[in-house]
């Protein structure tokens, strides 16, 4: 590919957590179009991660999108730079005015806060008379496609690899999330309803 050809669409993503991942930096880039290359700066000498990469987007609208959009939005307690690249993200240097985050005692940074701390999250919504919540749940993940139940598990799946003590904050705050997962397995024919029975109310079985 010509050098000419990344022109506009590759952008410089810095301040990326050290216990982040290529692909939880990519679904975070995906939010804002499709990221068709990224690729996450190594040190040379120690074979870790420098904090930094380089996106290669579809097109130059969902880069530009990137930089606006995505620019300070935080991944694991850190704030994202997301700035054009200078070279199209042909080399391995960062932009000259990029400090990269040093790890804590030389081996992996800490996040600023707690793992456990989470945004406020959205306030409920009453329910209709006569319809329990565990229904209304139902209800609504029956609206939604396929594409789009696979990402609401993928994005939870990608919470518990990367933060588990805020993914079980989460569903303590919320623990009707946990039984929308389920319910999305089963709509999905991904698990087997007998098994999942096991799982839910295992006191259920027990003897009294």
């Amino acid at each position: 590919m010509a050098p000419n050809d990344k022109a506009g669409r590759v952008v410089f993503v810095g301040n990326i957590p050290y216990g982040g991942t290529e692909e939880l930096i990519v679904d975070t880039l995906g939010r804002v179009g499709q990221v068709l290359n990224f690729r996450l700066v190594y040190d040379k000498e120690t074979g870790r991660p420098k904090g930094f990469g380089f996106a290669e987007f579809a097109d130059a609208d969902a880069a530009a999108s990137a930089v606006r959009n995505l620019n300070d939005y935080e991944v694991m307690g850190r704030k994202l730079r997301v700035d054009w690249s200078n070279d199209n993200g042909a080399g391995d240097a960062a932009p000259g005015n990029y400090s990269a985050p040093l790890p804590t005692n030389g081996q992996i940074e800490l996040p600023t806060q707690p793992a456990s701390v989470l945004p406020p999250l959205p306030p409920g919504v009453d329910l209709p008379p006569n319809l329990t919540c565990p229904d209304a749940i139902s209800r609504t993940l029956s609206t939604l496609p396929a594409p789009q139940l696979l990402d609401i598990l993928s994005q939870m799946k990608g919470l518990v690899m990367t933060d588990p003590a805020k993914a079980t904050e989460l569903l303590r705050q919320a623990p009707q999330l946990a039984y929308a997962i389920f319910q999305a397995l089963l709509l999905l024919n991904l698990v087997d309803p007998a098994i999942l029975g096991q799982l839910v109310e295992p006191a259920a079985a027990a003897p009294p």
